[in-house]
């Protein structure tokens, strides 16, 4: 990263703008934030960078571990993998959703093979009954918004559904995703994202409906040079962040791919990957 601490010495960071992903990148397993990762993201805005979270989770999901890591008011998170660009205090400044006939025949596609699947609509989500996978990775939701029908399908289809959808998730045990994605992936090419966020679970959106695409769009609402970004992110659905971003950061990594997209690699969320990232570039004083 040559210049870095020179532009550090000299008062001012190489960056403008700071993304993190939130599961594996600075949320741990046991769902809990780090005061040293707090305190790192403290430090960048202390030094004049907008900071934003970009996480696959919807926007209910992601609040309150986005107000733990300080944002809050018109700070905006991106959600839904980057379909959605809302402020915390519920503005919404974009949303992208999916076609309903191009929805459903992902949901066909997913029940022909037994797959859980779950449509995310803004504010509810309705999903396929329970398979091993979705018990044993989900859990038993206590979501008052989460409402199981026996055919996602005939449901989307229809008009009770109402608006289209903004993200389709597809969940299974993740020995067996490798399985069936590289046919979703094919499948559905050149007319959906289909990437993998976590071990048991894919997510299903709109070409545009990316972390990248989110990240680009609020560029061009604050007028930042794409080159003065910062990412940080751990998982196949960063990978576009990392790409787009000045300097993407992977943290640990789940795969090859991720790391090959970044620029750097940060030790893993349990380690503190991204505090001590950080730290590397504002000084160890943080």
């Amino acid at each position: 990263m040559p210049g870095m601490r020179q532009d550090v010495r000299n008062g001012r960071l190489p960056f403008d703008l700071g993304v993190f992903d939130l599961d594996g990148t600075v949320v741990r397993r046991d769902q809990v934030i780090t005061e040293a990762t707090v305190d790192a993201l403290r430090a960048l805005r202390e030094r004049g960078m907008r900071l934003v979270v970009a996480t696959g989770r919807r926007f209910e999901g992601a609040y309150e571990h986005a107000g733990e890591l300080g944002f809050g008011g018109e700070d905006p998170v991106i959600c839904y993998g980057g379909s959605m660009v809302r402020r915390m205090n519920g503005e919404t400044l974009l949303h992208r959703t999916l076609p309903k006939n191009l929805s459903v025949e992902v949901l066909e596609w997913a029940a022909a093979r037994g797959l859980h699947v779950r449509v995310f609509m803004d504010g509810k989500i309705m999903v396929s009954p329970e398979t091993s996978a979705a018990v044993r990775y989900l859990g038993r939701s206590g979501e008052t918004d989460v409402e199981v029908v026996e055919s996602p399908a005939s449901w989307l289809r229809s008009s009770e559904a109402g608006e289209d959808p903004t993200k389709l998730v597809i969940v299974d045990h993740p020995d067996d995703i490798p399985g069936w994605l590289e046919e979703a992936q094919k499948v559905f090419s050149g007319r959906l994202f289909v990437t993998r966020s976590l071990p048991h679970y894919v997510e299903i959106g709109g070409l545009e409906g990316t972390k990248s695409s989110a990240l680009e769009f609020l560029c061009g609402l604050w007028e930042v040079d794409p080159a003065r970004t910062l990412a940080f992110g751990d998982a196949d659905n960063d990978i576009d962040m990392l790409s787009f971003a000045g300097l993407g950061v992977a943290v640990g990594g789940l795969s090859e791919e991720v790391r090959a997209a970044a620029d750097a690699v940060a030790p893993p969320v349990d380690e503190d990957g991204v505090a001590s990232f950080i730290r590397g570039i504002v000084g160890e004083e943080v």
